[in-house]
Formats: C-alpha cells, structure tokens, sequence
C-alpha cells in the first residue's frame, strides 16, 4: 500500500530474498572453507544490517527489491557461517541436538514468535519502518558481538573427532598394538647386536619413509579430488539433499499455501481460529525438537528422519481425506509433531557424510537444495490446486515425499558414528 503496488508483486520481495539466498549459497561455503566461519559470523549480519536500514529507508518499490537482494545475500552469509560453526563445535554423537537448540532458540523462538509479535507492536506505535530500523540495529549488534566473542572453528571439527576415535578404541587395540611395537623394539635390538647398530638403523629407515611417503601420497591423490566431485559420488549426501528439498516444499507449499486454504474453504475456520492453530503447532515444533535431536544422536539419524517423514505424508493424507473439522486439526497437530521430529536432523545427517575439506561447500548445496524447494514447491502445489484441488495437491505431496523419504532409507547409510569409523580405519590402514 505504501508504494501503491498490487498483492502479486508483495511477493516479489519474498522471491528477491530467496534468490539472493540460492545464488550466494555455494559462495558462501566456498569463502567459509577457505577464509573461516568467523568472517561470514561478522560480514553476514552486517550487510543484513544495512539491507534492513536499507528496506526501511526504500523511497520507490525497486529500491525495496534491491535492499532485500542485500538482505538475502547478508542471510546466506550468516546461515553459512553459523552451520558450519555449530557443526565445527559438534561431535557425531551431539551434532542434532546442537544444531537443534540453533533452530529451537534461534528459529522458531526468536523468530517465529517473539519476531512477528514485537514487529507488529512497533508497526503499530512507529509506523510500518520502525521494524525495519530495530532489525538492522540488532543485526549490527550481532555482527560486534560475533567480532569481539566468537572464535575461529575452522579445523577444529577434525581435532575433535581424532579424538573422539581416539576414545572410542578398544583397550585391547590399544594393548596389542603396543605389544606389537615392542616386539619391533626388540627385533631391532637382536638384529642392531648381530650385525651392528650402525647397519641396522639405515636398513629400517627407508622402509618407514616408503610407509610414510605411501600415506602422504594417498592422501594427495584424494586432496586433489574436485570437491564437487566428492559429493555428487556420494549417494548419501544426494538421498539427504532430495529430502531436504521436499521438507522446504512441503513446509513453504503445504503447510503455508494449501493448508490455510483448506481450513477456511472446506472447513470454514475463521482467521483468529487458524492463528491459533498456527501457534500451537509453533509451540509444539519448539517443544519437540530437543527430544527428537536427542533421538537421533543416541539411536541414529535415519530413526528420526524416516518415521518423521511417513508422519508428515500420513498428516496430509488425512487432511486431504477428511471431511470432519476435528479429524482436520487433529491432521494438523500430527503434521507438527512429525515436523518437530524432524528437526535439524537432516542438516546433522548431512555434516556427517560430507568431507571436512570441503564442508563449506557441502552445506552451500546442502541450502541449495532445501531453496529450490522453497522456490518450486509453492508455485507448482498452487498450480496443482488451481488444475485440480486443494486435496489433490495435498496427495500428490505426500506421494513425493513417500517416495524421497523410501529413496533415502534404502540408499542412505547411518551416520551416526560415521565420523568416527572413518578415522579409525585410516589410523589402522596407516598403521598396517
């Protein structure tokens, strides 16, 4: 109303940002591999600084569109760093539920119901700006705050896991490999007596730099490696990357786009009612993502993600079904504890499979993937319902991601404690 455009092109500011996002996503876990988390912990947040002020500031409608480009590339700055920071601090046996309490206090607290309620308030006393100008000078704190506080992680992830691999080897291992080196100690005493010390130190030496030289090779062969090559050979991380493409589509198409329609078409529930719901399913989201992010780190992601995602299809189905109101929000209500299940387990799963060297990258397609669902899955959902139905579209949702989820459970490995079976059979390559 402010720039005297219509309802269509509100949503242009909605496609600016999310095409910022997509574009600056693979440069942005570029920059993180080669230049750390904390730049883009700082940089993120300040260019969303100035891209809110901006917003706020805009005199013309195309003035806003190009302050929420800035905005979006400032958020995939920051959603960059952040991942890659938390999966850095992280171990495989805690990983979901640190990313979980990011996404519970961050997301969904923060944001999802603490935003919209002082926004709308200083809207109301200030004037529709006013918000934007509070977001940007909180945006600018975050990025003195990252400055000052926060360390550089990069590295630290492997550091850590070395040591987890370390502490998960067996005693015994631990006892015949020692007995195996004393054995080597004492064969070389009885061969330095039999034919002289200084003989038998040069003759072992070559043998230990060929070992050596073998290893360093072998591991410059797999350095040298395209980094994009390592993860489109990986199954696992393409079967996760599929999944997270649907749970954006179903979150942005479903759940923000048909549903609404549904509840007040088929169901006629007023709009103070479906506020309502939406906040209760916003609760229930916050509450149950802790719990599940434990699930998948003691028993496994594939535990959480699988049934989670049955669960979301199965919510839809009945809503699709259903002609009775309370079967309705009831559908509802299990579609947001299936979605609290689901949690960040998927980003878990996904720091797990790729390779450290090139993590960064990996969760930049990692975002990809879930913004082109945001981006294709509430237009192509809409245009089903415009074709078809509501409820047809609702089906053909659940179908898809049936099938995605059956996909990634046949093809995915657990991934648990992946991590560390990797590096212990490296340490006993290398010691063989």
């Amino acid at each position: 109303q402010s720039f005297g455009v219509r309802a269509a092109a509100v949503g242009s500011t909605i496609s600016v940002y999310a095409i910022a996002r997509l574009m600056m996503n693979l440069p942005a876990g570029m920059l993180a591999d080669r230049y750390g988390r904390k730049p883009l912990l700082v940089w993120g947040p300040l260019i969303t600084a100035f891209g809110m002020i901006g917003c706020g500031m805009s005199g013309t409608f195309g003035q806003l569109l190009a302050w929420r480009w800035v905005t979006g590339i400032g958020s995939a700055l920051q959603m960059a760093g952040a991942q890659l920071f938390l999966t850095d601090i992280s171990l495989s046996t805690n990983r979901a539920r640190t990313l979980g309490t990011n996404q519970a206090r961050a997301a969904s607290l923060m944001g999802g119901l603490v935003g919209p309620a002082l926004g709308g308030l200083l809207a109301d006393c200030a004037g529709l700006r006013a918000p934007f100008t509070l977001t940007g000078v909180a945006a600018l704190l975050a990025a003195l705050y990252g400055w000052v506080r926060l360390p550089e992680t990069m590295g630290l992830r492997a550091r850590q896991e070395k040591d987890e691999a370390a502490s998960r080897a067996e005693p015994a291992a631990a006892r015949a490999a020692q007995a195996e080196a004393l054995q080597l100690k004492e064969f070389a005493i009885v061969q330095a007596e039999s034919s002289g010390a200084e003989e038998a130190a040069p003759e072992q030496m070559p043998v230990l730099a060929a070992s050596g030289g073998q290893i360093a090779a072998a591991k410059a062969v797999d350095a040298a490696r395209p980094s994009w090559l390592l993860l489109l050979e990986s199954r696992d991380f393409g079967a996760i990357a599929l999944v997270n493409a649907l749970m954006f589509a179903t979150a942005n198409g479903s759940r923000s786009v048909l549903m609404p329609l549904l509840a007040t078409q088929s169901f006629a529930l007023s709009t103070t009612a479906l506020g309502l719901l939406y906040a209760l399913m916003a609760v229930i989201s916050l509450v149950g993502i802790m719990p599940a992010a434990f699930v998948a780190d003691k028993l496994g992601r594939k535990w959480t993600i699988v049934p989670s995602c049955f669960g979301l299809a199965a919510a839809l189905l009945l809503m699709a079904v259903t002609g009775r109101q309370e079967f309705f929000i009831g559908a509802m209500m299990v579609y947001a504890v299936a979605n609290s299940c689901i949690g960040a387990t998927p980003a878990a799963f996904a720091a797990d499979v790729m390779p450290q060297s090139v993590s960064g990258f990996g969760l930049g397609m990692f975002r990809c993937a879930g913004d082109i669902g945001l981006m294709v899955g509430p237009a192509l959902l809409g245009w089903i319902a415009d074709m078809t139905s509501v409820q047809t579209a609702l089906q053909v949702n659940a179908a898809v991601l049936v099938l995605a989820v059956s996909y990634f459970g046949l093809a995915a490995r657990e991934t648990k404690h992946l991590r560390v079976q990797q590096h212990m059979q490296k340490r006993a390559a290398a010691a063989a």
